[in-house]
């Protein structure tokens, strides 16, 4: 993902990044060392409000364990600024988290928190249980005095939209590269591939010393939502791209706006260029219903022709391996690559330095190389990441709601965004990916490794199931997976894959409650 320009507030202290060493990360350092090194503040924080006559509270829930500290400290700062203001900070277990939101949120009751990881509660925008940002993000941030959408990531705020409305603001987001081994690759004299065809030319000459080219998770998990998903919408974004003009918002359509679709122009050279433009649900739907998308053509039968000839280079019995197997498989030296999220940087830091010196080796990472052998003119594959950290509002009272963003702007100034990146290193936290907060700069001995994460583009249009329809992804897992392992042939898949599509049609119109005509907005007011 292309990460927002940096941007250092001149009044803002200089937080001592060069501090922090590989032997600090690894080792990690006292909280109160922490707290002496970020104990600044910036000129253009403001001061403290006058004390309030009553206590109020804010609740922040969330299961970003890599943040605990950074949030602990950048809530008693906040409370230091606003007498009477207490923030609390609630670090969940993930196995419930999303049970425990869906119970709590509804309520609206005492036990619902204010802020909370809108990665978990899917839905409860539209049902008018979460507050509408985007009035809010317009508004000057009184902790920097920039209009707060302006520190905020752009392209993340307009992907993850709801009908148009701001639901969330993006902490930090998470990628896919692969990840190698340096010292197999010095060895057999290999350099990271520049294309997919080099990569595989690559891994016929790892596989001919003897060792297994990549670990790659192939059970229902990885269809669904892992490894070989991530391969089929990466490449079905990149297969399908030229059909972005097709289904762009028009004029007289509810969502058309006119700054990002007017004039237009589609350039596959630019991995960024349609990251603003409004596509159209329905749009996309009758073009699925009327054939002009097709899932059974010559450009998917490419796709999976493709990702069929990559697994030739997976380990055998690949459909019975889960992650934790693939990445045994990487740690233990069997395998040279592995495709992997950003998140495996910190686990790999930490396990290296827990393996025993003859154990250890080199490793770094490279980007997904462009395909170069095609018969379609196919840009480079783009990015399927998304927002790690991602913080909704519960709606409650209006001024329960206003203290709650005056905190959350708090909460996304460079200052507090440095802090957050500053604890996670100090007290040995995983960092799942770049923040998204200009100026909180990940130290150099980590950011070698983010690299090839970033500036990559956005997937627009990917498929496996449609639009994400859960009974057809299921269906799409269990005939892909049959095609992989031989029992199907490519056009039989084909089959298949065009009529589970069609049959999805009319669930996604019945679960979004769609009428079919882009003109109208059929989603329920009373999300705003």
């Amino acid at each position: 993902m292309k990460e927002a320009t940096p941007s250092h507030n001149a009044g803002s202290p200089a937080l001592p990044t060069s501090r922090l060493s590989r032997r600090t990360f690894l080792k990690g350092a006292g909280v109160a060392a922490a707290s002496a090194a970020l104990s600044g503040s910036s000129a253009l924080l403001s001061p403290p409000a006058a004390p309030q006559s009553a206590s109020r509270q804010i609740v922040l829930a969330t299961i970003s364990a890599n943040y605990r500290e950074g949030f602990e400290q950048v809530a008693r700062e906040y409370e230091a600024r606003n007498p009477g203001v207490r923030v609390k900070v609630q670090i969940m277990p993930a196995n419930g988290y999303e049970t425990w939101l869906r119970t709590q949120i509804p309520g609206g009751g005492s036990g619902a928190p204010d802020l909370f990881n809108a990665n978990y509660a899917w839905g409860m925008y539209e049902r008018g249980l979460t507050v509408n940002m985007s009035p809010f993000i317009e508004q000057r941030n009184p902790y920097t005095g920039r209009i707060w959408q302006e520190t905020l990531n752009a392209q993340f705020l307009e992907k993850f939209k709801v009908g148009g409305d701001v639901t969330f603001v993006p902490m930090d987001f998470i990628e896919i590269a692969f990840y190698y081994n340096a010292d197999i690759f010095q060895s057999l004299g290999l350099q990271p591939p520049r294309t997919w065809e080099e990569m595989l030319r690559h891994a016929e000459r790892i596989r001919s010393a003897g060792i297994i080219p990549f670990a790659v998770p192939g059970n229902a998990d990885s269809y669904w939502a892992g490894t070989v998903g991530w391969m089929a919408r990466f490449f079905s974004d990149a297969y399908t791209r030229h059909l972005v003009p097709m289904f762009l918002s028009q004029p007289g359509d509810w969502d058309y706006d006119a700054k990002k679709n007017a004039g237009f122009k589609l350039n596959l050279n630019d991995p960024y260029n349609d990251a603003y433009v409004v596509v159209n649900g329905e749009r996309l739907l009758q073009a699925v219903q009327s054939g002009r998308l097709r899932f059974d053509d010559a450009r998917f039968g490419e796709i999976y022709a493709h990702i069929r000839t990559f697994s030739r280079y997976w380990q055998r019995g690949f459909h019975g391996a889960n992650n934790q197997t693939a990445y045994h498989l990487f740690l233990t030296r069997r395998a040279a690559m592995l495709l992997e999220t950003s998140a495996t940087i910190g686990q790999m830091m930490r396990d290296m330095e827990d393996l025993p010196p003859s154990a250890r080796f080199q490793w770094q990472t490279f980007p997904i190389p462009p395909l170069t052998s095609s018969q379609f003119r196919i840009p480079p594959f783009r990015g399927v990441g998304g927002p790690g950290t991602v913080l909704g509002v519960v709606k409650k009272s209006p001024e329960q709601v206003k203290l709650t963003m005056d905190f959350l702007m708090f909460l996304t100034t460079p200052h507090a965004a440095k802090i957050l990146v500053e604890q996670a290193v100090r007290n040995r936290r995983p960092l799942i990916g770049p923040m998204l907060i200009p100026g909180a700069e990940i130290p150099d001995f980590i950011r070698r490794y983010f690299r090839p994460f970033e500036g990559r583009g956005f997937e627009r249009m990917s498929f496996r199931g449609l639009m994400d329809e859960q009974q057809s992804v299921w269906e799409w897992t269990v005939w892909a997976q049959r095609y992989m392992d031989g029992r199907l042939t490519l056009p039989e898949f084909l089959q298949r894959y065009q009529k589970l599509m069609i049959e999805a049609v009319p669930r996604v119109i019945a679960m979004q409650k769609l009428d079919m005509n882009p003109k109208t907005r059929d989603r329920v007011d009373s999300a705003k």
